[in-house]
């Protein structure tokens, strides 16, 4: 190796390093929340509300408190082609236009019973883009709700790196 070559990594090398540390705590929970919706608002609370329909608060808290939402709008955002996204807010309007012909009014003014029964029927629809929707949905409230710092750390139990290292010991 000549070097010029190793002596321009090992300063590359150094600068990475000093700059690493600024970078990694740039990200916390309020630049995630920065990051702008891709859904209208009626549509964020729609999904507000489908996500607490599927995962509601009870003696643990639930997937709406958790953010969830912030979760799914990240993941369609970031990982979905622009038809995916496009069909999940069809399907969001969906539930709610679902909402008033089932009960004669929007999703945000059923009660519980309403909503699960409207989750019902959005599962078991012949409709291929609605099913499609509402698989979309729970998935993603599911991998949002499962892997939040709540659960892992509360109900899993989750330690990132789990026992202790006994780096000198007699053999």
């Amino acid at each position: 190796m000549k070097r010029r070559t190793a002596l321009k990594n090992v300063l590359f090398s150094a600068a990475g390093m000093l700059t690493l540390p600024a970078w990694g705590n740039a990200w916390n929970s309020s630049t995630f929340t920065q990051i702008s919706s891709i859904f209208t608002k009626s549509q964020a609370e729609i999904l507000d509300i489908l996500v607490d329909a599927l995962i509601p608060s009870s003696e643990i808290i639930g997937a709406k408190d958790l953010g969830t939402s912030a979760f799914i709008n990240r993941m369609l955002a970031d990982c979905y082609e622009t038809e995916v996204q496009e069909n999940f807010k069809i399907g969001l309007e969906t539930a709610n236009n679902l909402a008033k012909e089932s009960f004669s009014k929007p999703l945000a003014d059923c009660d519980k019973i309403q909503r699960k029964e409207l989750l019902i029927k959005l599962s078991s629809t012949n409709n291929a883009q609605q099913k499609d929707f509402f698989s979309l949905l729970k998935q993603l409230t599911v991998l949002g709700y499962t892997t939040s710092e709540y659960v892992l750390t509360k109900h899993y139990n989750y330690v990132m790196a789990p026992g202790h290292y006994f780096g000198c010991v007699n053999v």
